[in-house]
């Protein structure tokens, strides 16, 4: 699987070497979803989308990136006992 960022209107990847790219291979990949979504919402949220680019089968996921970002960090979950 494959995250990257793709411009909504344009189509174009954000790319590695220039910011913007036409084809996928040339696309920069983010390591996680939540460094994708937190650089799309510094790009402009509205007009980007994160793409999960899978190879096998061949299909992809469009995800709005408001929702791949962290707000806030998550909750502690478990508490050490006194």
């Amino acid at each position: 699987m494959k995250v990257l960022i793709r411009h909504s209107e344009t189509g174009l990847y954000h790319g590695k070497a220039s910011a913007w790219v036409e084809e996928a291979a040339e696309a920069l990949e983010f390591e996680t979803l939540a460094d994708a979504g937190t650089h799309a919402v510094r790009c402009d949220r509205d007009a980007v989308n994160v793409i999960l680019r899978y190879e096998n089968p061949a299909c992809e996921l469009v995800l709005n990136p408001a929702y791949c970002a962290p707000a806030q960090p998550a909750p502690l979950m478990f508490r050490k006992a006194a």
